[in-house]
């Protein structure tokens, strides 16, 4: 699914960084949204445990692990408490622990509305709830979106749907200036909407680009001169909108196609990256062509729908809408991938209330499609699949060492985070490389937790929270309790 190519098919400070993030009432050490700090991946104030990094590290140095139920969400953090979403067959919830013990202090559970599809490992607790110090916010595509006390008392909910997507709605919400943000790159009238966070009326919308398979990035916040921009990577391009009024400020072309990590800031730069756009062969779906006459009809895929809607999005968009899509209709969606992607590095300047944006370096060899970046202090890391670190200069762009993760090969959904002086990268196989930041970038330890993990490390508090496929761990230097 997240090969180059098929993958998009389906599917300079620390201190800058949280300079930017206009959530009100959160602390710089809490991880209050997907990614932490606006999204950076970054939380310097307590450094990791150096034990983690030891030799003869493993699970059973644990302080505490939890089962938390299913779900793929990551975790967020203010003070002493944790939150995240699960599911089961008919509810879906929001739930808080305590972060030093991983008891279980409160529930919010709402009732499935209806299915929406979600290509795996996506799941209807795919998006990470959001934390802005007085309200939790969670979203469930087939259920609604939530905002509740950090005690647990709902304020209000409200559905968003339904959805048209490829792969299911997986973009997290966002808390700021007392609104809440919910990004739905459909493949039928995509929109980005802000909420009022005490009622839940909405503020404004604004529609967003139709891509040829959507896309799946969640938002970030920045400030250029006196405006604070809701910055967003969808399908064609990344934008930047008014916080306050929704008004679209900027707009930067062909460094996207189908987002899924999150744009990266610093100071007046955007950092993001996804494969570089390439030919993909109708070959890639499989043997869906069932009577082999080089034409994919909507009947000949009725029953997957991701694939249904994406032949119907490539038909209505880039075809005659006879519902059928032949190799010219094809290659003319997408060959709109061709020459967008890759990593790239975006300026804004502003002038007179005027931004402007320009891509100031690019890298166009191979890039992650949905882990996201890591920027500290002027160095860029990503990860792909395969266990290969790339650092970069973040000025020039320069390559300046490639690393592979020894045995935490394989593929990775989850997104590296810091300390500020560590990287912590977790596999799908359960693999979690610790890589030292200091000096010389090589290699200190790998955790084995044998089992798939999807959700991006949280870091919190001198704490180090991974959730895989079943459980949700906590390391630190606190003794375990009892």
């Amino acid at each position: 699914m997240r090969r180059q190519g098929i993958s998009q098919l389906f599917a300079f400070s620390v201190l800058s960084i949280v300079s930017t993030a206009s959530t009100r009432c959160v602390d710089a050490n809490d991880w209050n949204m997907f990614r932490g700090p606006n999204g950076s991946g970054v939380n310097v104030k307590h450094p990791l445990p150096t034990d983690l990094t030891a030799d003869n590290f493993g699970v059973e140095q644990a302080t505490w692990k939890i089962e938390p139920g299913n779900g793929s969400s990551s975790l967020v953090a203010h003070g002493e408490k944790l939150f995240f979403t699960t599911y089961d067959e008919s509810i879906r919830s929001l739930k808080c622990v305590d972060a030093k013990s991983g008891k279980e202090l409160w529930s919010k559970g709402i009732p499935k509305l209806r299915k929406e599809t979600a290509t795996p490992p996506n799941d209807p607790a795919t998006c990470t709830p959001t934390c802005s110090g007085d309200h939790v916010c969670a979203f469930f595509p087939d259920a609604g979106l939530i905002v509740t006390t950090l005690d647990g008392e709902l304020k209000w909910q409200k559905d968003l749907g339904p959805f048209y997507s490829m792969h299911g709605i997986s973009a997290s919400p966002i808390i700021a200036q007392g609104k809440v943000f919910v990004t739905v790159d459909q493949l039928q009238s995509p929109f980005i909407v802000a909420l009022d966070i005490e009622t839940g009326n909405e503020k404004w919308r604004s529609d967003r680009l139709i891509g040829v398979t959507g896309g799946y990035s969640t938002p970030v916040v920045m400030k250029i001169g006196n405006t604070d921009l809701l910055v967003s990577a969808s399908p064609g391009e990344i934008v930047g909108y008014d916080v306050e009024s929704g008004e679209k400020k900027f707009s930067c072309a062909g460094v996207t196609n189908a987002p899924v990590g999150l744009p990266v800031i610093s100071g007046n730069r955007i950092f993001f990256c996804e494969p570089p756009g390439q030919p993909i062969p109708m070959e890639a779906l499989g043997p869906v062509d069932k009577n082999k006459d080089g034409v994919i009809e909507l009947t000949e895929v009725e029953n997957s729908v991701g694939t249904y809607r994406l032949i119907e999005r490539i038909d209505k968009g880039f075809g005659n809408g006879d519902g059928k899509v032949d190799q010219t209709e094809w290659d003319k969606g997408f060959g709109t991938f061709l020459n967008n992607g890759g990593l790239s590095c975006i300026e804004l300047t502003e002038s007179n209330g005027v931004i402007d944006s320009q891509v100031v370096w690019k890298y166009t060899k191979s890039t992650p499609y949905i882990p996201s970046l890591v920027l500290l202090d002027k160095f860029v890391y990503m990860v792909n699949d395969g266990g290969i670190l790339i650092s970069f200069d973040a000025e020039t762009g320069d390559v300046l060492k490639r690393l592979r993760l020894g045995e935490a090969t394989g593929q990775y959904y989850a997104s590296p985070v810091c300390d500020g002086t560590t990287l912590v990268l977790a596999n799908m196989e359960g693999k979690v490389s610790f890589v030292g930041l200091a000096g010389e970038i090589k290699p200190m330890a790998t955790l084995d937790l044998a089992e798939r993990i999807v959700a991006t490390p949280t870091i919190h508090d001198g704490r180090l929270y991974i959730r895989t496929q079943s459980q949700i761990y906590c390391f630190s230097a606190d003794k375990k309790p009892g």
